[in-house]
């Protein structure tokens, strides 16, 4: 917290509190994630500033559940126009201050407008050009005999104004419409549209137009037309280069005033002129020969050709495709190592310097579009952006720290091992290699082009070319895309084939561990003429665990397995790595009885659909994961594996097209069940209850009280509503749901509390005392939890993005159900996360932005009867 000094200052100024973060896109306000290249932490200030709903935008406090605004930015006084924020770090937004611009917007309602906070001297700087973007405009509609005098204005207003790239193009292709006005008003403000011209006018060797002995004229070498601009030349200006400027200064840019000049090939620069006058160097950069064009930019989201290079690998053994360039790192300083690349072939693309002092790895899977993993002492952060068509901007970020020459590479592999054996016709697409100072964007390498002489190729041939057609679909959203799977089915599962004679089958990636990484593989496999998996592993992380896709059992340490239908299983290894090193992830085939070696028959196995290995939560980290055809896998001697071999899941699929039986969704085990819903004026309401209870054939006690709460009240509302009710609870009860938590947030005001509490003077207590009471009420009761969902934006009180008046947030109280939910081993379903509805939920799923009606309650309902067959399928329901 600031001192009441720095505090009362900056509520004077109308400057909040310093945030960590600035966003450069649109986000979800939910959950910990990378903000402007670093990952945010709990507790982080965020200026939230891109919204595409800019209602939105503001300060918030990062959580990892949702987010909420700011203490110190909740009202429209202290978001009004005038308000600045200083940001810390960023990739792109570290040391910038950034404006609110709206007069004390109404939050929630009214668009809150954040830009980059410009000094006073330079939007004087502004104003001057916006006021010659008029003038030039009168130019051009001025008669014949106004035009001079118009032009005339316009060129003095230019002579006192620091131009954009971009003002100077604008301001030319409007003068090019009175060119003979212009030619004849302008000599005398030192622009000439020849050097002849004005050699001819006697200004060589004039003082007061000359620096250094050359000449410091902005020179017009090509006059345009109405719609092309003319060029203009600064080859022979020493003076706006900051060379003996004194007299070139004083003439085209005051004291305090800014200008851009060309500080190397391509790359602009912005100068402060200082007291002298003297032309001092802001250290911003505008590398324009780096910035794609909009139509390429187009191109590319539309997944259209474009010009690129292809990086080809070698052929034969121990191959390590790179294209690399030496530079020399200083210590101190933050480098960004940026590729634009797209998969072909392979997939997977390396960043790499290996010397020490600045020494990094950064590995990334273009067609999953994740970072798999980074090491190195010196590398600070990862990342990867969709920039549309299948391409990714992919970058690694390092802290020097020491001096250090070395090769920086991008390298290419199969599946992320290098050296590999490469056929010689299988690569990627790179379009363009930048090495930049962060928060700069000028190139430290000669070019970006891999297919330049200035980059070393080892292993790699690098051809431009344009690459793959292949427009853009608009991605289903994963709800639609799952569902469609599941309904028809799609045939992409590989069979791994046993060989003929006594052998050992297995098909397997290498991978390293690090001692006391916490290891997750998930394996989704179907049994075919064999139906026991084995997954192995006997170096660092070790284990051994058999599947029986027939019967759906699991057995070894860390070993489980849940039916997906139609017999597919998802099988899981969880266990924590006792070593550092690397060891092969094997997949082994079974006989009916026994373990390897085994006789083969050369025709029979099973079916894999896809295999995902994460270590500490992070990104999968096999390569071509959902095909074990490619050589990112290893096979044993005589292990075959073909591709899209099986249809994968197709639950209306008939039973004799895939050689199954008819399947069972769950929902047998749920007829005739007698179900206890506990809950507010929502349950009571029966809109989600009668859903559940017509489409699962469910026996309903609905005990839902209005206006209840589960825990204790701070406010004029009624304390336990929801918990006396399970006194009334059925001792034969069979399942027990419990909707509780939006009172308790916004009408009752119960106090958060913290897991482990136990009483029902908290919620995360009264949660633990529910549970308990149910055990005593009705033993045999299956008792689910579900997440309450929030009011939308028009509602007062039941909300998110609102504080009660105990200080807490309701994505805090959905987070406690589910927290209390794991630490008691009862089901939960995600209302509140999961069903769509919530803060942005349409208007007509409610009576009044929070009641849900028939519309909701079916939302609610279906969504509750799924998750209901899901954990039928999972047995929750059994003995």
């Amino acid at each position: 917290m600031a001192r009441p000094a720095t505090a009362a200052v900056r509520l004077l100024t109308g400057e909040r509190e310093p945030v960590r973060l600035a966003t450069t896109v649109s986000i979800l306000l939910h959950g910990l994630q990378i903000i402007d290249g670093v990952p945010c932490e709990v507790g982080d200030r965020v200026l939230v500033k891109d919204q595409a709903d800019q209602r939105q935008n503001g300060i918030y406090t990062a959580s990892e559940g949702e987010w909420f605004r700011a203490a110190d930015a909740r009202t429209a006084r202290a978001m009004q126009k005038g308000t600045t924020v200083h940001t810390q770090v960023g990739s792109a937004n570290a040391g910038r201050v950034f404006e609110f611009m709206a007069d004390e917007p109404a939050v929630g309602s009214d668009a809150i407008t954040i830009v980059p906070f410009v000094p006073p001297d330079v939007a004087e700087v502004v104003d001057e050009v916006e006021a010659l973007r008029d003038e030039t405009q009168v130019l051009k509609d001025a008669t014949g005999a106004s035009a001079g005098q118009a032009a005339a204005s316009a060129a003095s207003s230019a002579a006192n104004a620091g131009l954009t790239a971009a003002d100077v193009v604008t301001t030319a292709a409007n003068l090019a419409g009175a060119q003979a006005a212009r030619d004849a008003s302008l000599y005398g403000k030192g622009i000439f549209p020849t050097i002849a011209a004005a050699i001819g006018l006697g200004v060589i060797g004039s003082g007061a137009i000359t620096a250094g002995g050359a000449l410091t004229q902005i020179l017009i070498t090509a006059p345009g037309s109405y719609t092309v601009a003319p060029n203009f030349s600064f080859a022979a200006s020493a003076g706006l280069a900051g060379v003996a400027a004194a007299v070139v200064l004083g003439k085209n840019a005051d004291v305090g005033e800014y200008f851009w000049t060309e500080v190397s090939a391509g790359v602009l620069g912005l100068y402060n002129v200082t007291a002298g006058p003297v032309a001092t160097d802001t250290g911003v950069r505008a590398a324009t020969s780096s910035l794609m064009s909009a139509v390429e930019l187009m191109m590319m989201i539309q997944g259209l050709s474009l010009p690129t290079t292809k990086v080809v690998e070698s052929i034969g053994s121990g191959v390590s495709p790179s294209v690399y360039r030496s530079y020399s790192f200083v210590s101190g300083d933050t480098i960004e190592h940026v590729v634009i690349a797209r998969a072909g072939e392979r997939t997977m693309l390396q960043l790499i310097h290996t010397a020490a002092g600045a020494a990094y790895t950064a590995n990334f899977n273009l067609e999953e579009g994740v970072v798999v993993s980074t090491s190195g002492a010196n590398i600070v952060s990862a990342s990867i952006s969709a920039l549309g068509g299948g391409w990714f901007e992919c970058k690694a970020v390092v802290l020097v720290g020491s001096n250090v020459t070395n090769n920086v590479q991008a390298r290419m592999s199969a599946a992320g091992n290098l050296p590999y054996t490469g056929d010689g016709t299988s690569g990627l697409y790179i379009r363009s290699i930048i090495l930049r100072k962060q928060g700069l964007t000028a190139n430290l390498f000669p070019s970006s082009d891999p297919a330049n002489a200035a980059f070393t190729k080892q292993n790699v041939t690098v051809t431009t070319t344009t690459s793959p057609n292949a427009p853009s679909l608009i991605t289903l959203p994963d709800t639609v895309e799952e569902l469609y799977i599941r309904a028809i089915g799609r045939m992409s599962a590989t069979k791994l084939v046993e060989p003929s004679g006594s052998a050992s089958p297995s098909v397997y990636q290498a991978k390293s561990v690090v001692l006391g990484d916490a290891v997750v593989w998930k394996v989704i496999v179907k049994k075919g003429e064999r139906y026991r998996l084995n997954l192995f592993s006997n170096n660092a992380a070790i284990f051994n665990c058999t599947f029986d896709l027939e019967n759906g059992t699991a057995s070894g340490t860390g070993a489980s397995i849940v039916a997906l239908g139609n017999d597919w299983y998802e099988c899981t290894v969880i266990v924590t790595a006792t070593a550092s090193a690397s060891t092969n992830w094997q997949h082994r085939i079974f006989a009916a009885a026994g373990t390897h070696p085994y006789v083969g028959d050369g025709a029979s196995g099973l079916y894999v659909q896809s295999s995902k290995l994460h270590l500490n939560g992070g990104a999968n980290l096999f390569g071509d994961s959902e095909n074990h055809s490619t050589s990112a896998w290893t096979k044993s001697a005589g292990v075959t594996a073909v591709a899209n071999a099986a249809l994968y899941l197709g639950l209306l699929a008939k039973g004799a097209d895939i050689g199954g039986d008819p399947y069972d969704d769950g929902r047998e085990a749920l007829v005739g069940k007698k179900l206890a819903t506990l809950g507010d004026s929502i349950t009571i309401a029966g809109f989600y209850t009668s859903v559940i209870a017509s489409q699962t054939g469910m026996v309903l006690t609905n005990l839902g009280v209005s206006g209840a709460s589960l825990g204790q009240s701070t406010t004029a509302y009624a304390s336990f509503g929801i918990y006396n009710q399970i006194a009334n609870i059925p001792a034969d009860t069979e399942v027990v749901t419990i909707a509780a938590g939006i009172n308790d947030f916004g009408a009752q005001e119960v106090v958060l509390g913290v897991l482990g509490q136990t009483t029902t003077a908290t919620f995360y207590g009264a949660l633990w005392a529910a549970v308990a009471a149910i055990r005593t009420q009705a033993p045999n009761a299956k008792i689910i939890f579900f997440v309450p969902y929030s009011g939308d934006s028009t509602h007062a009180t039941h909300r998110i993005m609102r504080t009660n008046g105990q200080g807490n947030t309701l994505d805090q109280f959905m987070r406690a159900v589910r927290e209390v939910a794991l630490l008691t081993s009862c089901a939960y379903l995600d209302v509140g996360g999961e069903s769509g509805l919530g803060y942005f939920m349409p208007a007509s799923y409610t009576s009044d932005g929070l009641h849900i009606n028939a519309v909701g309650g079916l939302r609610y309902g279906i969504y509750s009867v799924e998750g209901l067959r899901r954990l039928s399928r999972a047995g929750y329901f059994g003995a």
